[in-house]
This record gives structure tokens, sequence and C-alpha cells, in this order.
């Protein structure tokens, strides 16, 4: 029913309201039961103490989803705190007072009896003469003697030594018997004299001290707990080891003293055994009433100090300022989580682009071709656009001009000579066609009487580029089937003289490696300034390297995003063992951002259009 508590039957008191059971109507609710053990260990790992070095205030603070409620948990569990420190301050106060007032009860009766033997001895010797009065003893006058009274003092002083003695081991029998107490031996004049008696008295303070803390433990704990036997082990340490050791100690010293003692006064006459002990006895018993008088008004004043303690105990731990549920959070973690999700979406990007970079076989970088490689840059060739040069774009064509300029000036000083160079990649579509007819139009351009030889016999095409038929070409001559002259055939483009592959034929690599090839080489370097050779890719079989061993130079294109970089490397591995002078490599459809923009050429300073005469070729 609604207003009655949940779960009663269990010993649960939980009492919501009307409008939160009408939420949960028609529903199941699971909850969790946990004992006041186990929540206040949550709730202790959720307060935060805070002492500075030095400082006397303590400051508290409990984190919390409910402010409101983490102030009322914190007030409630301090004020309790402050409350139990208070209650266990005056037990122990009280068991002190009980403790001391034991101690001062048996001092009180001890100085009784002392007073009581000193009034029974007055009267006995009441009707007797003293030493001061006019009736004297016969023979007592000779203890005006200095002698004599030297005699009497030590005499006095055995008997005291002896009596003092015979009492300390009564003690000691009664105390080890359990019929008396230790605190008996305080009473004794000699062991208060003694050098020793310090440190006896600090023993029994200690034992004091330790009793009362075991007193106090005790209304908490039972004797199995840890610091309740710790405490009765000390108590029963100092009670029956330390002080009794320290008693037979000062109990030895006295028997030597009163040994020494009684030897002296051995050897006196017996006239003097005449004279009565009364004096003797008096002293004694007067001194015993002093001590015992000390040790009461000691202890009574120890007892109304612990009595006004008692009355006056207050906690040593004060409320000073209650906690009040703050206004705002105390910390607002959305900018640090704003921040991490940032940097953490930052660092996953930089990771993923690492590990794809690795993971990526391609050549992507300069450094890819100059570090992984070994090969020197001679040019880049920039991207062109799909539909290849725009004629009416004059920057594209600047920048395409201008790089093959560049790259002519490196094969020029790479070949200190005349130019024999064969161009191939490590495998198809890496625009080495491209490359080779440009660079031949470049030198052509300059002046150079440039021939270009369309040496991939298997799937050579350099005839369509240039609009020529298929007609007589290298495998013809190779072959013995074409004269060198009808091999030569003009282009439009003057100073640019072009062999095409020639009929296909299925020993065109066998004719490539024969000595025919270098001997043709040799006859056209007489009769031209540059000589190109286009030749098929490295991993296209043995045509490019035979041809590169014939001309002696290699240029390697590597198209950026495209050529395998393990490719590469093996088919680079096979040319460092023939006789080939690497000039180097052109990166083929370099981007023309990041850190290629730095190969490319600034935009304003281009030719507006072509010159006469001077052309580009479209493929790539």
């Amino acid at each position: 029913a609604v207003g009655d508590s949940i779960g009663r039957p269990m010993g649960i008191r939980w009492k919501p309201s009307a409008s939160r059971l009408a939420k949960l109507a028609g529903h199941e609710m699971k909850f969790t039961i946990a004992t006041p053990r186990e929540t206040s260990v949550e709730l202790m790992k959720r307060l935060s103490p805070k002492l500075q070095l030095g400082s006397n205030f303590l400051w508290l603070k409990l984190t919390d989803q409910d402010a409101h409620l983490a102030a009322r948990t914190l007030n409630t569990w301090v004020t309790e705190y402050v409350t139990v420190a208070g209650d266990l301050k005056r037990k122990n106060m009280v068991e002190f007072s009980k403790i001391l007032e034991g101690q001062l009860q048996f001092a009180e009766t001890s100085l009784h009896d002392a007073e009581s033997a000193l009034e029974t001895f007055k009267v006995h010797t009441i009707v007797l003469p003293t030493e001061g009065g006019t009736a004297v003893a016969p023979g007592l006058q000779m203890t005006s003697d200095p002698a004599l009274r030297s005699f009497f003092d030590r005499k006095f002083e055995y008997e005291n030594l002896k009596h003092d003695r015979e009492a300390l081991e009564r003690a000691l029998a009664a105390a080890a018997a359990g019929t008396g107490q230790l605190e008996a031996m305080l009473l004794i004049p000699s062991v208060v004299g003694s050098p020793a008696f310090r440190e006896i008295q600090s023993s029994f303070d200690i034992m004091y001290k330790e009793q009362a803390d075991l007193a106090a433990k005790r209304q908490q704990f039972t004797d199995n707990f840890p610091d309740v036997k710790e405490l009765i082990a000390a108590v029963n340490t100092v009670k029956t080891k330390t002080i009794p050791s320290q008693a037979n100690q000062l109990l030895l010293q006295l028997r030597e003293k009163e040994r020494d003692i009684e030897s002296r006064i051995s050897g006196q006459g017996t006239d003097l055994q005449s004279i009565p002990a009364r004096t003797i006895e008096e002293m004694r018993l007067r001194r015993q009433v002093m001590v015992a008088e000390g040790l009461y008004t000691t202890l009574k004043t120890r007892f109304a100090e612990a009595k006004l303690g008692e009355e006056s105990a207050s906690p040593d731990v004060n409320i000073l300022d209650s906690a009040v549920a703050p206004l705002l959070p105390t910390a607002n973690t959305a900018p640090r989580i704003m921040t991490v999700a940032v940097v953490a979406g930052l660092a996953a990007a930089i990771g993923l682009a690492i590990l794809l970079d690795g993971l990526d076989k391609r050549i992507r970088y300069p450094e890819q071709a100059t570090k992984d490689l070994g090969l020197s840059i001679s040019g880049t060739v920039p991207q062109l656009p799909k539909g290849g040069v725009d004629q009416q774009r004059p920057e594209q064509i600047s920048q395409l001009v201008e790089s093959f300029r560049t790259l002519r000036m490196n094969v020029m000083n790479s070949s200190r000579g005349q130019v024999v160079l064969a161009v191939s990649s490590p495998s198809p579509g890496d625009g080495k066609s491209f490359i080779a007819s440009n660079l031949a139009m470049s030198f052509a351009d300059a002046g150079f009487k440039t021939l270009l030889v369309d040496a991939d016999t298997r799937r050579g095409a350099l005839h369509d580029l240039f609009g020529m038929t298929r007609s007589a070409g290298l495998t013809d001559f190779l072959a013995g089937e074409a004269s060198q002259s009808a091999i030569l055939h003009p282009t439009g483009q003057e100073n640019l003289t072009i062999i095409p592959t020639g009929a296909p034929r299925r020993r065109s690599p066998e004719l490539l490696t024969s000595p025919i090839l270098a001997k043709l080489v040799t006859d056209l370097k007489s009769r031209f300034d540059v000589v190109i050779f286009d030749t098929p890719p490295l991993a296209a079989g043995i045509d490019a390297y035979a041809i590169a061993s014939a001309a002696g130079h290699l240029l390697v294109v590597l198209r950026i995003g495209q050529t395998e970089r393990r490719m590469a490397a093996a088919k680079l591995l096979l040319v460092d063992r023939l006789p080939i002078n690497v000039v180097g490599t052109v990166l083929n459809a370099a981007p023309t951002s990041g850190e290629y923009e730095y190969y490319g050429y600034t935009s304003g300073y281009g030719t507006e259009e072509l010159e006469p005469g001077q052309q580009v070729a479209r493929i790539s």
C-alpha cells in the first residue's frame, strides 16, 4: 500500500513517495541491498581528507552526484565523530580516576598504620626517660662522646637498613604470592631514599598508565582484541618482571650495605649495648610516617586533578565550519573530456596514417626513391589532368616544359658527353614512353640532333603517338630485313627522328641481345647528338636490361602512387650487376602540393604559348 515501507519483513524501511511509485506502476524495478558497513566503506572511498603540514585544521570533502545529500551525510558523519571522540576521552579519564582512587585508598591506609605504630610506641615509652629529658638512664651520658655518637649513628643506620631490607623482602614475597601489592615497597624509607627510586617510580607510572589504557580499551573490545592483548602483556611485563627485577637489584644493594655496616659495628664494646633502641625505633617510625604522608599527599593531588579533568573533559576535535552543498560542481570535466577526445582523435588519426603508410607498398615520397632505392632524383613531372594538357592553360604547359628542361639538363650533366640513354620503369603504366618521347622533343627543341628509338618490341606504340603508320623498324633491322637508312623516319618536329619498333617477332628478345644492337648503337652515335631508347618495363623480361647495357646509361621512371617499392628494388638489384650507369630517376605524376611543391616551378614565369614547332606528347 502507498505509504507503507517496502521490504518490511526483511527489515528494510524504504518509503518512496506516491508520485514516484505512480511512475513505476506496471513495471518491474530491480534493486540491491547493502549493509551499513558496505555503505560506510563506499562513502570512505569518496571521502577526501586534507591536513596541511603544521596545521591543526582538517578539511573534509565528500563527493556525490547529489550535492545536498553529500552535505547532510558529511555533517552527520563529523558530528557523530566528535561525539564518539568525547565519549572515549571521558571514559579514559574515568578509568584513570578509578585507578588513582584505589592507590589513594592504599596510601591512606598505609599512613594510618604508620601513625598508629608511632602512637603505640609513644604510649609504651611515655613513662620512660628520654635522651633529652632530666631523667637519664645509667650510662646514657656516655653517648655525648663523638666516637660513641658515631657508633650510635651507625647502629641507627644499621637497624633502619635491616628493617627496610626485611620489609622489602616481605613486600616482594607478598606480591609474588598475590597477598600484597607492589606499591608497599614505595613506603619503605630506604627504597625512597635510594638512587634507583626514580626508576622504580617511573615503572609504576608506566604501569598505571597502561592499566588506564587497558581499562578504556576493555570498554570497547574484548580481551581477544589485538590491542587489548598487547596492553595486558605490557601490564604483566611491568608488574611481574620489570618492577620485581628493579626491586631485587635494590635488595642486593641493601644487603651489601647492611653487611658493610654490620662489619663496622661488630668490633665495638659491649658496654654500649645497654643503651635502649627507643630513639632508633622512634626515628624509624617518624620517617615511615613522613614517607607515607608524602605519598598520600601526592596521590590525593593527582586524584583531584583527574576528577576535575573527568568533569571538564571535552573532545580534542571540534567542528569549525559545517559542510555546505556547492552552488557549482567542484570540477567541470566537460572541457577536459572534449580536449581528451580531440587529442585522442588526432592521435588515432596520426597512428592510422602511420600504420597505413607503413602498409602501403607504393612509392609516395621522394625519400623512398632516394633512401630506399638509392636513386638520385633527376627530375619530376607534374601530375596532369585526366584529359591531358589543356592548350588553353599556359601554366600547365609551362610546368610540363620546365620539368623536361630540368630533366634534360640533369641527363646531359650525368652523361658527360654524348647522350645515349635508355628509359625504362619497374612495371607497366609508370609513363616511361611519355617521359622518353617528351625528353627527346626537349632535346630537339634545344637544337640537338635527336633520335628516339622505340625499343619496346612487345608493345611499342610511338609511331601512333607521332601519327605514323607501322613501317620498317628496329626488329626488322636486327633481323636483317631492312637497312639502317630504311628504319630512320623523320617527324614533324625539327631535329627529331624516330625508329619505330618494327614488325612483332617471337625472337625479338634474342635479337636485342645480339651484337648487331651494339653495332647499331655505335653507328647511331656517329650520326646523332642524342639517342634515347624507349624500352619495355624491367618486369617484362631481359629486353630493358639488354638495351640499357648497349646504351650504357639508364633513366628509371617511377610513378608516384603506383610503382611498388619492393618490385623496383628487386629489379634495380639486377641492374647493379650489369655495366649500366643509372643516371637517376624521374618521379612521374608528382602532385603539386606537400613536399613535392618544392620540386615545382613558380607560376607567372612560364611562356604563354608554345613556340613554333614545339609540341607536347599527350600520353601519360
